[in-house]
């Protein structure tokens, strides 16, 4: 079993596929995935309605409900004040999943420092870990 987050309606969820490939590159199954960002994937019960978001985004044609719904999904986050909120929108890079952080450059030991000091959202035991990993980098 191995650990992913649903992005569609923002839980962690256990997967247990022999064959799941880690964004890494390796199975999940086997190897060590420690210093590996959780994967976006949608659980079983909400994999249908990501593909109909997937599918209306490629439609450009977006439905007005699931628009109003990631508006409030987005709104619900706390709000970072470390100053990300300047970032230009076409050199955002990635968004941290327990706030409203955005990143203009991305790379795991920059996670890990917004959400062990920044982020106030993570939960303790998130911010403990993402300190253990920012002294290991």
């Amino acid at each position: 079993m191995h650990r992913h987050y649903c992005p569609v309606e923002g839980h962690d969820w256990q997967c247990g596929g022999q064959e799941c490939e880690c964004v890494c590159g390796f199975l999940m199954e086997g190897h060590d995935h420690t210093e590996c960002p959780v994967e976006l994937r949608a659980c079983p019960d909400h994999a249908v309605e990501e593909q109909k978001a997937i599918d209306e985004a490629m439609s450009h044609e977006p439905d007005p409900e699931s628009i109003q719904k990631w508006h409030e999904r987005l709104s619900a986050r706390p709000h970072c004040e470390c100053g990300c909120a300047e970032t230009q929108t076409m050199k955002i890079t990635g968004f941290c999943l327990w706030c409203d952080h955005t990143y203009a450059e991305f790379t795991p030991k920059i996670q890990d420092l917004h959400l062990a000091k920044q982020c106030p959202g993570a939960s303790e035991q998130l911010r403990q870990s993402a300190r253990a990993r920012f002294v290991k980098h």
